[in-house]
């Protein structure tokens, strides 16, 4: 487990013992970064395969 998964476990406690009163979607903003960091570079390799495949198409086309 990482930093951020271990954050939203500690702020889901405190939000669920009462002991802070923060929104949810504040609770779980580690969560959703690490998320949204994990898809942008799923993202990023996906894209980085798909040039690759491009640029191996074009050059057996020569």
């Amino acid at each position: 487990m990482g930093i951020a998964e271990v954050l939203t476990i500690v702020f889901i406690v405190l939000k669920l013992t009462d002991v802070i009163a923060w929104s949810w979607s504040l609770v779980l903003l580690p969560a959703i970064i690490s998320f949204s960091i994990y898809a942008l570079i799923l993202v990023m390799k996906l894209v980085m395969v798909m040039i690759a495949v491009v640029a191996v198409k074009k050059r057996k086309e020569m």
